[in-house]
């Protein structure tokens, strides 16, 4: 929600070389303030107008690419576009953005549509993270099992050991604490976790967000960013003070991602964290003292965790180009191996 990652890379859908030029385009508060307002829209009506939508979207992308010099030397792009609707129960996944528009302002083809293909086949569209994950974890020559845990809005879990490739959604990341923040301080994150730290965990309402059924469905399962909205909303409601309430989103986030763990068939050897939550110092300690595994850190690897995002969506675009399979059921519940994304050429 604050801006687009962008990344360089070469990419046969098997390996791939990072060419080090990452960029970041932040967006203007007034781009992040319709953002949010599209994400508490009914659906209904952000379908009702989605040709704007999709158009606003991409241009925002062809801004933050325009004035590169990356795209000169681009063979292809790969764009996301963002979610604004993700229920697998109902086989839905809405991601913003006008390809092909994209592919004509940029005179460059352009992959999107990554989830579609998993639906149509009976998976859930997400996550597509898994398949770059393992790669990433061969490459470093980690000892398996390992698992990667992305900390976004919402937190996936990929785990690898060897011959089991697993994927699914723990529950909530950042997006709920950021929220409050946002809704309570007028700031987009609680700097290293700094407020979160200064309250206290109220362990009765953590115990109300995992009555929640998503918590009782085994994987592959996966989550819209607003499934635990009704919950929250009760919570903030109630008279505790934004430290103690802070505190409570953060544990809620941790015990997810504990119980998720429990649900992996061996025990893990490592865990490298990515996503904004990595940055957050407190959640990252309440992760290290509940989970008890070996954290791998991005120096140790060589990697820059910042733009991990960006190349798995090229990394994916290579794989559709080579046809390449992506989601799997077990990360995805999708009836067999496939491979996605659909190609928009500019004409």
């Amino acid at each position: 929600m604050d801006g687009i990652d962008i990344s360089l890379v070469q990419s046969n859908g098997i390996e791939l070389r990072a060419l080090n030029k990452n960029y970041f385009y932040k967006y203007s508060k007034k781009t992040q303030n319709f953002l949010r307002e599209i994400l508490n829209k009914d659906i209904q009506f952000n379908l009702s107008r989605k040709e704007i939508l999709d158009d606003f979207v991409t241009r925002e992308h062809y801004l933050a690419l325009r004035d590169l010099d990356i795209t000169k030397n681009c063979d292809l792009v790969g764009f996301h576009g963002q979610t604004i609707y993700h229920t697998p129960q109902k086989k839905m996944s809405v991601q913003l953005g006008n390809p092909q528009k994209l592919a004509q302002l940029l005179k460059k083809n352009v992959i999107f549509d990554f989830r579609l293909n998993d639906i149509s086949f009976g998976g859930q569209g997400a996550p597509l993270a898994p398949i770059y994950h393992k790669y990433i974890i061969e490459r470093s020559n980690l000892t398996l099992p390992t698992c990667i845990l992305n900390i976004g809005g919402v937190s996936n879990i990929t785990y690898w050991d060897g011959y089991n490739l697993i994927g699914f959604d723990t529950g909530p990341g950042n997006a709920l604490m950021d929220d409050y923040m946002l809704a309570v301080l007028n700031k987009n994150f609680d700097e290293d976790g700094n407020i979160a730290s200064s309250g206290y965990p109220i362990n009765n309402e953590i115990k109300n967000f995992l009555e929640n059924n998503f918590f009782k469905q085994p994987p592959p399962k996966s989550l819209d960013r607003g499934t635990f909205l009704d919950t929250y909303q009760k919570l903030i409601k109630k008279k505790y003070s934004f430290k103690d309430v802070m505190a409570t989103l953060a544990e809620f986030t941790v015990e997810t991602v504990a119980s998720g763990i429990e649900l992996l068939p061996k025990k893990v050897n490592n865990i490298l964290i990515t996503g904004g939550g990595y940055k957050n110092i407190y959640l990252m300690k309440r992760l290290k003292e509940r989970l008890k595994i070996n954290f791998i850190y991005e120096k140790q690897l060589g990697l820059n965790f910042d733009y991990i995002e960006a190349e798995l969506i090229a990394y994916l675009s290579a794989r559709s180009i080579y046809k390449l399979p992506f989601t799997f059921p077990s990360t995805t519940g999708v009836s067999k191996p496939l491979s996605g994304g659909k190609l928009y050429k500019c004409l």
